[in-house]
């Protein structure tokens, strides 16, 4: 039938629409309307007969709710509470608070305004932190300085000096001559690096070495009786400060230990034969995976005396404190067995944080067949598991696919900047 266009400011128009309309309401819709299969009356029963479905749906009894509950397919923890659904999770649900992102990634504050790196550089290593260092430097060579003859091989520094200082260590780091002896590295032969000896000579920066100091040496027997970390303690929270307010991190975290190496004398030194450098002082760190940049850190000084300093170094804890600085902010925190607990789980999820981590075999929570290997085929349990308690469902993922990412993985968080 061919299609007829009616044109509003036409009389004749006009006319005949408004038959048209007299025509339609004088009809009963009831007598000459053919009902097929497709009618609108068949529509309509359908319609009840799904909300009278859903009404029973609420009035079954707690009987019938405790029968359907007992027929979904889980596998359950030998704590006999734990359920692992063995199905992946709908994706026409609203998206989890702690999947939601408040923060943009990014620089922030003065570092925002950084245009080379060594204004990146100063972003970190403020002013404040270099003064304290001339301060309690400068503090120290005037107790040594009555043992030099001459006064210019005890003379005061500034930070323009130790500015250059510290472009050494760099520069070591960068040539990686951190194993070379100084004379190497200031060969007058012509075997050193030609930098070193343009910046200072070589007894300068010994000398250098020797004072450097982070704290006033007056008062220190007095605060280690309360922490152990009294020597560095004001430079390194000041540095963790500008660390946290210089740049937000991105949807993934990581918590882990790392081990610098350290064979001086030192209370709480470590050693841990399957690191790199088996002697040293362990720190725990909270990491930006994306760009790897070091949001907190904490370094394991042992049990502290009773005091302020004193905190618990169960895992646990590590990883709270660690996190509090992202607490509400949506991001997901990936970390090893040893920091992995089901109560964290819980814990992090009213903060809105989401976990991932790889699980102890001797944990509870886990069924006996994630633990029994003998008759399993390789990759046999690279499916969407789910773990969920009896008082709270949702909280950890374990082996994702990439066919479910849209749930599990940050990268497709959504973002909500504040």
């Amino acid at each position: 039938m061919e299609r007829k266009n009616y044109d509003l400011n036409n009389p004749t128009h006009v006319q005949e629409l408004m038959r048209f309309l007299e025509d339609d309401d004088s009809r009963d819709p009831a007598e000459n309307e053919d009902l097929g299969e497709e009618s609108d009356i068949d529509e309509i029963d359908e319609v009840e007969q799904r909300e009278g479905d859903s009404l029973s749906e609420q009035d079954q009894s707690s009987d019938e709710e405790n029968l359907s509950n007992s027929e979904i397919e889980f596998y359950l923890g030998r704590d006999k509470q734990t359920k692992w659904n063995k199905e992946p999770p709908s994706n026409k649900r609203r998206t989890p608070s702690q999947h939601i992102m408040v923060n943009l990634p990014g620089s922030k504050g003065n570092a925002r305004n950084a245009k080379n790196i060594l204004d990146c550089w100063k972003s970190l290593f403020t002013d404040e932190i270099i003064l304290i260092i001339v301060k309690y430097k400068n503090q120290y060579i005037d107790t040594i300085h009555h043992k030099f003859s001459r006064d210019r091989d005890a003379r005061h520094n500034d930070m323009i000096e130790i500015h250059a200082f510290i472009g050494l260590l760099y520069l070591a780091g960068a040539y990686k001559s951190n194993r070379q002896y100084l004379e190497e590295l200031w060969g007058q032969e012509g075997d050193g690096i030609e930098k070193f000896g343009l910046v200072m000579n070589i007894k300068r920066f010994k000398f250098l070495i020797r004072c450097l100091r982070f704290d006033d040496r007056s008062t220190r027997n007095q605060r280690k009786t309360l922490d152990r970390l009294a020597p560095i303690r004001e430079v390194f929270d000041k540095f963790i400060i500008n660390c946290q307010n210089s740049y937000y991190p991105a949807e993934n975290v990581t918590i882990d230990e790392m081990l610098p190496g350290f064979r001086g004398r030192c209370s709480f030194r470590q050693y841990i034969p399957s690191k790199p450098n088996k002697y040293g002082i362990k720190i725990f760190a909270l990491v930006d995976a994306k760009m790897f940049y070091t949001f907190n850190m904490e370094i394991y000084a042992g049990t502290q005396p009773e005091g302020p300093f004193r905190v618990s170094n169960k895992p646990v804890d590590v990883v709270k404190r660690l996190a509090a600085p992202l607490f509400g902010s949506g991001r997901d925190i990936t970390a090893d067995n040893w920091f992995t607990d089901f109560n964290l789980i819980h814990e992090l999820k009213t903060q809105r944080l989401s976990y991932v981590g790889t699980v102890r075999k001797n944990k509870r929570h886990l069924p006996y067949s994630f633990i029994d290997l003998k008759e399993r085929t390789q990759s046999s349990l690279l499916m969407t598991l789910r773990y969920q308690s009896t008082c709270s469902r949702n909280m950890f993922h374990t082996i994702p696919p990439p066919c479910y990412g849209s749930e599990f993985y940050p990268s497709r968080k959504r973002i909500r900047n504040r």
